[in-house]
């Protein structure tokens, strides 16, 4: 079975940088949970979105059951927030997608109708070895 995970990592920064948590404690935890949810899990592969500092990303994989292969953005937005894939079974081939691919429109960003064209940060594409 191929299984999915998506999440949202809320700005995975480390202690010191101006997003990540104040002290090492409350980073340690946050970890802690994300891995737990993880491995209970046991997805194939798992898509983050938010994940700020690429060391903080190995600090999360080290608590992970399991080999992953990761594969992370190298375009951060202006925040310095990136989304990142982790996977069981290797990756083959990687892509940084940033402008939305056709046929797809650009996507209305508020009231005021303005739109975009183009993501704000990169968006990880990754292809599997082929294995089922």
């Amino acid at each position: 079975m191929f299984t999915v995970m998506t999440w949202n990592v809320e700005n995975l920064f480390r202690p010191g940088s101006s997003a990540g948590p104040g002290a090492q404690a409350v980073y340690e935890a946050k970890l802690k949970g994300l891995a737990s949810m993880i491995n209970d899990h046991a997805p194939t592969v798992v898509g983050l979105q938010e994940v700020g500092d690429p060391v903080a990303l190995g600090d999360l994989v080290d608590l992970l059951d399991g080999t992953w292969q990761q594969q992370i953005s190298s375009r951060p937005d202006q925040r310095g927030i990136r989304v990142a894939w982790l996977s069981q079974r290797p990756i083959a081939a990687s892509e940084e997608v940033v402008a939305f691919p056709a046929p797809l429109a650009p996507v209305q960003r508020d009231d005021q109708v303005l739109s975009a064209a183009r993501v704000g940060h990169g968006r990880a594409a990754v292809v599997g070895d082929g294995r089922v």
